[in-house]
């Protein structure tokens, strides 16, 4: 499945993952024309044209994934906060004090 970026739509064939993301999504390749097309088991001898009707013009789509680069906003809000930083360490005396108490290293 090919990448591309979202913003630019350029493909990337090794999109750096520890600066952004990727996510399923589609992409346009191309286009249907409009056309008028006969509708089938309508032609019969009162009305030989038979019944038509009108098909839209559509997208031509195919699954891909895009990469999403962080902002520098989403950077800062992954970076963990100086409260978090705190209770991380606290977490970590923790542990290595029931480490000591358990004899596991």
């Amino acid at each position: 499945m090919k990448i591309y970026d979202e913003i630019t739509r350029e493909e990337i064939t090794e999109p750096d993952l520890s600066a952004g993301y990727v996510y399923d999504g589609v992409i346009v390749t191309g286009h249907t024309e409009e056309r008028i097309e006969v509708m089938e088991g309508t032609v019969t001898e009162d009305r030989p044209e038979g019944l038509r009707r009108l098909i839209p013009a559509q997208d031509i789509t195919e699954p891909c994934q895009w990469y999403h680069k962080y902002t520098e906003e989403e950077l800062e809000q992954q970076k963990p906060s100086g409260d978090m930083e705190k209770r991380l360490a606290a977490l970590e005396e923790e542990l290595a004090a029931a480490k000591i108490l358990l004899g596991v290293e």
